[in-house]
């Protein structure tokens, strides 16, 4: 019955004005990636705060300075934390000059890999688009994409393991089209 459940709306979302999956049978990342840089200490005034009084720092604040005009600006450029007290990095998020968030990262099992990356629109600070890896095998299987407004659009998702699409969602107004 599930099955049935499932093609129809398979063979339902073929039809009529619908327009087809973009980037089908692929989780390739359609908006431009950020600039990785934001969260490397290299030339940054780096603060560091011991959560868990360890003696050994677990959320790490990444500041720039720039010139403008004459004036040196100091900006945060990215967080980081270290939930797990292990030393290594368990979420991140970048910052742009104003302070609005341009990117995410955590890692959900503490295993060292990326188990979520967001991209956030550098303008309204809203959710452009989410990977995840869902079964934490280390590749992301799932793509999330939302609109100027962060209502969620679309989703991919990998069922095989192929590092293709084979699924794919379409939504409207937050329903499943």
């Amino acid at each position: 019955m599930k099955k049935l459940a499932c093609l129809g709306l398979v063979v339902a979302a073929c039809h009529g004005n619908n327009p087809a999956p973009k980037n089908e049978g692929s989780l390739d990342v359609s908006i431009p990636k950020v600039d990785p840089t934001l969260c490397d200490t290299s030339g940054k005034n780096v603060v560091t705060a011991d959560i868990n009084h360890d003696n050994k720092p677990d959320v790490w604040r990444l500041y720039k300075t720039e010139d403008e005009g004459g004036t040196k600006v100091e900006f945060m450029t990215c967080k980081q934390v270290d939930f797990d007290h292990d030393g290594r990095k368990d979420w991140v998020e970048a910052y742009n000059r104003k302070g609005t968030p341009i990117f995410e990262k955590a890692d959900f099992d503490y295993d060292g890999k990326w188990d979520m990356s967001t991209i956030y629109d550098a303008k309204t600070g809203t959710k452009a688009e989410v990977e995840r890896d869902t079964d934490f095998d280390g590749k992301f299987d799932v793509k999330e994409l939302y609109d100027s407004a962060g209502a969620l659009v679309s989703v991919e998702r990998d069922r095989n393991n192929d590092q293709k699409a084979d699924q794919w969602e379409q939504y409207q107004d937050g329903v499943l089209i």
